[in-house]
């Protein structure tokens, strides 16, 4: 009696195949997702210096706790930007144990921290010192109209010597 073992030849053939196959859309995979994240950093660095360099276009003339930059903005609905925060001491107090705290008004708008928190502690800020917070601001694929977010400080005597501790930020998305 002669057994074939051609059987087993078809199957080894056939792994392979489908091994091939499966490592080549893994890495079509891989290399899409990478693409998109790659354009994301992208869009959020370039709206972290936008931000920045309004900010530092105003230079010195900064006289207020709190400096939104832009306060308003605008974003495609799904895409991701950004804005920064600048927390300077003009007081003659130094501030210690100091929260900053963030509240979005949608849940179609999620504004955070770039830790992806929405509170965080603030160095210590002695009379003149100053803060530069980044914040990112995400939309869904749902949110169309306009929204907003709060920003706002508390802790280590801040709330009874600055007039206004909190700003609001206009949020467009078409």
């Amino acid at each position: 009696m002669v057994k074939s073992k051609k059987g087993a030849l078809e199957l080894s053939v056939n792994t392979i195949v489908v091994i091939v196959i499966g490592v080549t859309i893994l890495t079509l995979g891989l290399v899409f997702v990478r693409g998109i994240l790659v354009k994301t950093t992208d869009l959020s660095d370039k709206a972290f210096e936008d931000a920045n360099r309004q900010l530092d276009a105003l230079g010195g003339t900064v006289t207020e706790f709190v400096t939104v930059a832009p306060e308003t903005i605008r974003v495609k609905a799904g895409d991701t930007t950004g804005l920064s925060v600048l927390i300077r001491n003009v007081e003659t107090g130094t501030y210690s144990g100091v929260r900053a705290k963030l509240e979005s008004y949608d849940q179609n708008v999620k504004c955070e921290f770039l830790d992806n928190t929405q509170e965080r502690t603030i160095r210590t800020l002695t009379p003149g010192t100053e803060e530069r917070l980044n914040i990112r601001i995400r939309t869904t694929r749902s949110s169309i109209g306009s929204f907003g977010c709060k920003f706002s400080l508390s802790g280590g005597g801040i709330e009874l010597q600055t007039f206004s501790t909190s700003r609001e930020v206009s949020i467009i998305s078409s």
